[in-house]
């Protein structure tokens, strides 16, 4: 059969285009060929040693680049669908599930969304870091330095560092450059049922047969809601922070039936919030109900008024022994004495080296010189290797500046938020009460971390505080304008005036 001079031309006008494509990018032609005997020798190699469980991530690394490629949004659904049950089991399955899911997934997510823009492979709205971005990158460098010149043991440390912070910040910065749209929000929202869901059958599972979880869910000899994450603080401000995107979908909804389920659901995460029993996480759920209180002041006093019904009912009836066990944490005060000392050790420790720290990872090491009595609490309650707070660790172990650091992209987000407020949509899923909620997860998050140390031993609850900051930026960045970032008016003034 003949082809028609138009065919002809048009195969190779897309012929030219892929040629030109490939060697613009400098992407040479045999790559796909390359690639597949690369895998096909690592498979092979794979067989003979019968590691038959690698098999399969090998088989799907192509495919999942590819997807990812398309929509990398994609890479922190899976993250949170699956994560929070392996992140306290590494030795699940082996190690693989861990590395893939915690140390591969969100960083090859970003790397390929940096190489899909950076080939003009994915046509995005640019995104320009800015001054938030520039303090990260200058606490890494400063943390590295930090780990090569005062840790005793550098490669442990730049594991460690890696999982707990390089992580987590790859996690804001791939939610800053893909941009969740409201689309995607709703792609999310059953993955943030399904988790809030599965981890309440956990956490009442962990309090009233707790013998049928792993020992990594539970703590020993305490029958508290933990859910899969086996710390309150992170289990409490994961579960918030799921259940307030849930709401604001349901505020702003207009489904029958999707609605009450979704606010249901705001009012069993309180319900885990209580059962966690611990005194840091009450603060912070507290805070976020006055929160709520003045975003959807009438659903939430409902909610408030039935919970309170049933806490009477159910408490002089099934929960009576949960009650009792709430009203001892109300009022122990052994734990609060070891915070108290944990505390005034950390405070030496942050006065005799303030700018450089004790170097990171080393606080276990440096603690005990500094143990002294305060007033007349007892020294034995101060038994645990840590502050009990996130933000004097950090100080502790790498000075003041990196703390400042730390938390400076909040401070600036915080900042630009008052600057974009009224000009962000008044309805919909984006609308400003998202970003009221995302800043009430924040402070929840940043109140229970005065109560432990997050960075130092729940990834996850990290990695949740910079995904959600990274969905707060994402929020913000759009309505900016270029006065919003420049020198405040009143200084331009006041430099006039000289």
């Amino acid at each position: 059969m003949l082809v028609s001079r138009k065919e002809a031309r048009a195969k190779d006008v897309s012929e030219s285009t892929i040629a030109s494509f490939w060697g613009k990018r400098l992407l040479p032609a045999w790559l796909p060929v390359l690639l597949a005997i690369v895998l096909g020798a690592a498979s092979a190699v794979l067989i003979v040693r019968e590691n038959w469980i690698l098999l399969v991530p090998l088989a799907l690394v192509v495919p999942i680049a590819i997807l990812f490629v398309k929509y990398p949004f994609v890479s922190v659904m899976i993250w949170m669908l699956v994560f929070p049950y392996i992140v306290r089991t590494p030795e699940f399955g082996g190690r693989i599930p861990y590395n893939l899911l915690h140390r591969a997934i969100i960083p090859v997510a970003l790397v390929l969304v940096v190489l899909s823009d950076w080939f003009h492979i994915r046509k995005r709205e640019p995104v320009r870091f800015g001054r938030a971005e520039l303090a990260m990158l200058l606490l890494l460098a400063v943390v590295v330095t930090n780990i090569l010149v005062l840790s005793p043991d550098p490669t442990r440390s730049l594991i460690r560092f890696y999982d707990r912070l390089v992580v987590p910040f790859c996690m804001y910065w791939l939610i800053r450059l893909i941009a969740p749209t409201e689309q995607d929000l709703r792609r999310f929202l059953p993955v943030a049922f399904i988790t809030v869901l599965a981890e309440t059958i956990i956490g009442m599972i962990g309090i009233f047969a707790p013998q049928m979880l792993p020992i990594e869910w539970i703590r020993a000899g305490i029958e508290r809601g933990l859910g899969s994450l086996g710390n309150p603080a992170v289990y409490t401000s994961t579960m918030i922070f799921l259940s307030l995107l849930l709401l604001q979908y349901a505020m702003q909804g207009n489904s029958r039936w999707i609605r009450p389920l979704f606010i249901l659901t705001i009012g069993v995460a309180f319900v885990c919030v209580f059962f966690s029993f611990s005194r840091g996480s009450w603060m912070g759920g507290v805070l976020v109900l006055i929160g709520l209180l003045l975003i959807y002041p009438k659903t939430v006093r409902r909610l408030i008024a039935i919970g309170l019904v049933l806490m009477i009912i159910l408490g002089s009836t099934v929960f009576a022994d949960e009650i009792a066990f709430a009203y001892v944490r109300l009022n122990t005060v052994e734990t609060a004495e070891g915070r108290i000392l944990g505390g005034a050790k950390s405070i030496q420790m942050i006065v005799r080296k303030p700018f450089t720290g004790w170097g990171y990872d080393t606080y276990d090491l440096a603690d005990e010189q500094f143990r002294t009595r305060v007033t007349d609490l007892n020294l034995a309650t101060d038994q645990d290797k840590t502050s009990h707070n996130t933000y004097l660790t950090i100080m502790a172990e790498l000075g003041v500046p990196v703390l400042i650091l730390y938390l400076f992209p909040a401070i600036w987000w915080l900042l630009l938020s008052t600057k974009v407020w009224h000009r962000l949509p008044q309805t919909g899923l984006q609308s400003w009460h998202l970003l009221a909620m995302l800043w009430l997860l924040i402070l929840d998050h940043f109140t229970v971390s005065n109560f432990m140390d997050m960075v130092r031993f729940n990834l996850f609850g990290t990695t949740v505080w910079w995904m959600a900051l990274g969905l707060i930026a994402g929020m913000v960045y759009p309505y900016l304008k270029p006065g919003d970032i420049g020198i405040p008016k009143w200084l331009r003034h006041a430099l006039a005036r000289q």
